[in-house]
């Protein structure tokens, strides 16, 4: 029949009947909140992420649903999944809001990247290629000779992800991804901030040089060392600085 599709499988909200008749229009209109909900949920994270919305901040769902040109719908669902994401806290009678972490939350993530990121070497590091050192050594290149925090934050990310990208393990590298995630783009800046280029540099050239030869022992210990140091820092800053949002 023209205009309809047929199912052979059972599907929450699809007719129960094997092969049952549904409307094109109905699956286009799926395909459309599927869309604008995915355009929220990259714009609300894109924000939280760079720090436009701040921690303990209230997400308007009816702002966002006005500038984007969507029903409050697809917004809802996209805060659903960044609150499963701990980006967001989802209230009830009082709506959504940025979550609000302490330092020790912070600490608590950079242990989970020491967790993570020093298995993900290990892993890693018999695997390499001289390309993929080479590509890593671009990097370490660039990082020296940016010349804004910013570059160096976004720089510091692409080098550590470039290293663990041969341990061809992308549910552990996803894992790797959320925390950076959740620690936001903002806290990454504030990191290499208090890590300071020069002291990140060498240590990062260490790590690599420890890959290049093929010491996996001795690239984890460089890397539970430059991550250590760097929550020591961070404790540091942040005790000595305090920031609005930051307990």
């Amino acid at each position: 029949m023209a205009g309809w599709y047929t199912f052979d499988i059972e599907h929450q909200g699809v007719p129960e009947r094997a092969g049952q008749e549904w409307p094109i229009t109905r699956m286009q209109t799926m395909k459309k909140t599927v869309t604008a909900t995915q355009r929220a949920y990259e714009e609300i994270k894109r924000r939280i992420m760079e720090g436009g919305l701040a921690e303990g901040a209230p997400i308007r769902q009816d702002e966002i649903a006005q500038l984007m040109g969507v029903s409050k719908i697809p917004v809802r669902e996209a805060l659903m999944r960044l609150q499963s994401e701990g980006l967001v806290l989802i209230t009830p009678n009082a709506g959504a809001s940025v979550v609000k972490l302490t330092v020790s939350d912070y600490v608590e993530m950079l242990d989970m990247r020491m967790a993570l990121e020093c298995r993900a070497l290990e892993l890693a590091v018999p695997n390499m290629a001289s390309s993929d050192i080479a590509k890593a050594r671009q990097l370490l290149a660039a990082y020296d000779q940016a010349m804004t925090q910013q570059d160096w934050s976004d720089l510091n990310l692409r080098f550590h992800e470039c290293l663990y990208a041969p341990a061809d393990r992308p549910r552990l590298m996803n894992m790797i991804r959320s925390v950076q995630d959740l620690m936001g783009r903002l806290l990454r800046l504030r990191i290499s901030m208090a890590a300071g280029h020069a002291r990140s540099h060498e240590e990062h050239v260490r790590i690599l040089d420890a890959c290049e030869k093929g010491d996996t022992e001795q690239a984890v210990a460089l890397l539970r060392k430059h991550i250590e140091q760097s929550q020591k820092e961070v404790q540091g800053y942040f005790r000595n600085r305090p920031l609005e949002g930051v307990a």
